[in-house]
């Protein structure tokens, strides 16, 4: 996980930086170069969860993982802007296979009564991700170029394909049912509808997240202070290292209200602070906020959906919660990237700011309010 990570944080942060430099886009393009990835990714997940188990999880890893290496090697080869965007969207597919099948694979080893905790765990190759990707982004494309940076990320998915060769990976056979219906293609197929109302919230946190991940690099840049942007990523990933290491045990001993109200609140109030920073110490402090809101938020988001749902439809629940993770980077980026020209940058995190609060409302009123403020203690089926 922790190579496939790499790969996905690194070209994000730097994809629209490079679409600007190299082929002289606005904006909104820079942004959707970016995003593509995920829109690939999205695209992906629709399937996956119905025919992982069908494909086999082993398979399907050692094939896509192979598209990962080839798809970093095409980066420097790209002439053109809609190349490029091809092949982002052919790479952002492939991950999205790749990492649900990880985090199905993992869900299935956690007990129940720990979920959020393992999902903590899981979810710390993301954080060392967040912490290096940009850090290489950018100093490797301002110390030596571009090529490096694909040099890079194309070793980390080479090394992500060789730990998968000698991995012993836990099947599951579908049913002769599953296996009778296994053309049919309905919504429940796709999507788990009782993981819907906790992927909304995750979409929107997302969404969010997607302004500081796709423009914040390229701001700092713009206001000289490129150490400042590496600074910034790495205490931010330092925060959600520090956080995922006592929010999944909260969550699982006190309950998900313990957790994911105060996460998206601090996210907010970090994403608001990014609106108003014009000195180090202000981004330093918007990092610590927004990376413990984040570094919380998204397992125990995640814990919530699967604890909804039955061992069978684990797939599917994961694709969902995945799929709005991956539609809010994918749709942030573009649909917000319009107000950096009216608003300036710092408008745009208020706007990210504006968006968290919306989805912080929608756990509340669809979830948070029946928990009772106690641990769930429903068991898969």
């Amino acid at each position: 996980m922790l190579g496939v990570s790499l790969v996905f944080i690194t070209l994000m942060s730097f994809m629209a930086l490079y679409a600007v430099q190299q082929f002289s886009v606005n904006e909104t393009a820079a942004g959707f170069a970016a995003s593509s990835f995920v829109a690939g990714g999205a695209l992906s997940r629709v399937l996956i969860g119905k025919y992982l188990d069908f494909i086999g999880r082993k398979r399907t890893l050692l094939i896509t993982l192979a598209l990962f290496i080839l798809c970093s090697v095409l980066y420097p080869l790209v002439g053109s802007y809609a190349l490029l965007v091809l092949v982002r969207i052919i790479h952002g597919a492939a991950f999205g296979i790749a990492s649900t099948t990880i985090s199905a694979t993992v869900i299935t080893l956690i007990p129940l009564g720990r979920l959020s905790e393992g999902l903590g765990y899981l979810s710390l190759a993301g954080t060392v991700s967040n912490a290096i990707g940009p850090l290489a982004a950018l100093q490797l494309s301002e110390r030596a170029s571009s090529v490096w940076v694909f040099g890079f990320t194309t070793s980390c998915a080479i090394v992500a394909l060789l730990a998968v060769l000698s991995m012993q990976i836990q099947e599951r056979t579908p049913s002769q049912a599953e296996y009778d219906r296994r053309w049919r293609i309905r919504g429940s197929d796709l999507l788990d509808g009782k993981v819907l109302p906790i992927a909304v919230v995750g979409l929107l946190t997302s969404l969010g997240f997607s302004v500081v991940m796709t423009y914040l690099p390229a701001y700092l840049v713009g206001l000289d202070m490129v150490s400042t942007a590496s600074l910034f990523f790495f205490i931010w990933a330092l925060a959600m290292l520090v956080v995922r290491l006592f929010a999944g045990k909260m969550h699982d001993r006190y309950s998900e209200n313990a957790v994911i109200p105060v996460a998206l609140m601090s996210l907010v109030l970090g994403l608001a602070m990014l609106g108003l920073a014009d000195s180090l110490w202000q981004f330093i402090l918007a990092a610590v906020l927004g990376g413990f809101g984040h570094g919380a938020a998204l397992p125990s988001l995640q814990a919530v959906g699967i604890s909804r749902t039955t061992t069978a439809r684990i797939p599917i629940a994961t694709s969902t919660h995945y799929l709005a993770l991956d539609s809010g980077l994918a749709i942030g980026p573009v649909a917000l990237g319009f107000m950096i020209n009216l608003t300036g940058f710092q408008g745009l995190y208020f706007a990210g700011a504006g968006i968290v609060c919306i989805g912080l409302l929608v756990y509340w009123l669809a979830h948070g309010r029946h928990t009772g403020g106690t641990r769930s203690h429903r068991k898969l089926q």
